[in-house]
């Protein structure tokens, strides 16, 4: 497809409306193709404002050269310039164009508001590399749907309009057109995976199938379908496993087998912010958590986040804080308490429920949790139940039960907070009460 810049104009996403275009611009001939064509177009943009940012990652000696090349550029289209600069220095076991990449969209994410749309030059050929090194890297069809031409980003959107055009179609315009740009050294480096792609496999293959990047895109874009597809069932199948606790019903995902189980596993686990398992620890994940015995209580840790089963119920969070099970605290409710590794707990003044507030006033509290044979006669029940019974009953996992204070009035068990109250201290209708509350990793 030629390029032109009535042509970038039409592929622009018609189904959003932004009040401003943010172009990155690098200095390249990608982006600067970019730039030249919407500046040709400002005017038949629907008034949405037009802006230019460089980021400069500091990582070359040429960099402050770039920025002042990139400001005179946007100074002789009459456009607004900023300039961002970011540390880009890779962290212990990351690599250098992940770092960058990272540095780079943290800092346009800042600068995105509601309304904006970021506009990057990823172009025909940036698709086809980017689908063969996931596809290289065992990507399923979420990674090899590779680039959307438009999603969701920061506070407004990100699009890639270029998409559809080769990189020489681009280089054509730029060259018909007069441009000058720079040409980055590290873009040569074919140790790098990238690189070693664009410079020595692709050439080689387009010498026999000239439509490479384009048949690439294509799959690309039934990649992206089908990832559509697999995220709308692990939608439906989510609404139907999710518990009232929050966790999923593990005989659920049994009926659904294997591969949907996984399916749905992958999708609640990026919902939830959390890091998603890779191949192996997934299939750990159904073989040794899902497929346990009903009253087994497995384990199941990886970088981030851990797995663990009680009953029909399956849990995926962040790893547990360490915490002194020995600690013991003394508490005059003037303040919430500070539990190293818990959170703090609350004393919420109430009325008919909790503990009576006239027999907790001028006392001070023992706060302590299990250390195994306490004992409650629970208000609005007869007798004396075991704490580990009372957990049972109320299906309380064990990896919360030796997290929850128990509170204590000298030698009495007076209450376990968020649960139960002792029935000599609990607080009847119309008098004032306290409640105890533990407030999670805070």
């Amino acid at each position: 497809m030629r390029f032109t810049a009535a042509a970038l104009r039409d592929a622009l996403p018609s189904d959003i409306t932004p009040r401003r275009y943010w172009i990155a611009f690098s200095g390249g001939v990608d982006s600067g193709v970019l730039l030249h064509a919407l500046a040709a177009q400002r005017e038949h943009l629907g008034g949405a404002e037009l802006c230019v940012v460089h980021v400069n990652h500091g990582l070359s000696p040429q960099a402050a050269q770039w920025a002042e090349h990139c400001a005179r550029q946007c100074a002789g289209l009459g456009l607004p310039f900023t300039l961002r600069e970011v540390d880009a220095a890779p962290a212990t076991g990351e690599s250098p164009e992940a770092a960058a990449r990272n540095a780079r969209y943290g800092v346009l994410a800042e600068l995105i508001q509601a309304g904006d749309c970021l506009l990057t030059a990823h172009h025909q050929d940036d698709q086809a590399e980017t689908l063969l090194l996931q596809l290289l890297r065992g990507a399923g069809p979420r990674g090899l749907a590779a680039m959307p031409v438009l999603s969701v980003f920061s506070r407004g959107w990100h699009a890639r309009p270029l998409l559809g055009f080769r990189r020489a179609d681009l280089v054509a315009y730029a060259e018909a057109n007069g441009l000058s740009w720079l040409e980055d050294d590290s873009n040569f480096d074919t140790r790098l995976e990238r690189n070693f792609l664009r410079h020595d496999i692709l050439p080689r293959l387009k010498q026999h199938f000239p439509a490479l990047a384009s048949t690439l895109s294509r799959s690309a874009r039934r990649c992206a379908e089908a990832a559509e597809i697999l995220q709308a069932q692990a939608q439906a199948d989510l609404a139907a496993l999710q518990l009232p606790t929050g966790a999923l019903s593990v005989s659920g995902l049994r009926e659904l087998g294997e591969v949907r189980a996984r399916n749905v596993l992958h999708h609640w686990i990026h919902a939830r912010a959390l890091p998603t398992p890779g191949e192996a620890q997934l299939l750990l994940l159904w073989r040794s958590v899902i497929q346990a015995a009903e009253d087994a209580q497995p384990l199941l840790q990886w970088p981030g986040a851990e797995a663990r089963r009680y009953r029909d119920a399956l849990y995926i969070m962040p790893p547990l804080p360490a915490f002194d099970a020995g600690a013991e605290y003394r508490w005059d409710l003037s303040a919430p308490l500070a539990l190293a590794g818990l959170g703090r707990l609350r004393a919420q003044a109430v009325r008919g429920a909790g503990v009576r507030r006239d027999r907790l006033r001028g006392k001070t509290l023992r706060v302590r949790l299990r250390r195994g044979g306490e004992r409650l006669c629970v208000a609005g029940r007869e007798g004396h139940h075991a704490l580990k019974k009372l957990f049972q009953e109320a299906g309380v996992p064990p990896w919360r039960r030796a997290r929850i204070p128990l509170l204590f009035l000298d030698d009495e068990l007076v209450a376990v907070a968020g649960y139960w109250v002792a029935c000599s201290f609990a607080a009847q209708a119309g008098q004032e009460g306290v409640r105890f509350k533990l407030e999670e990793g805070l």
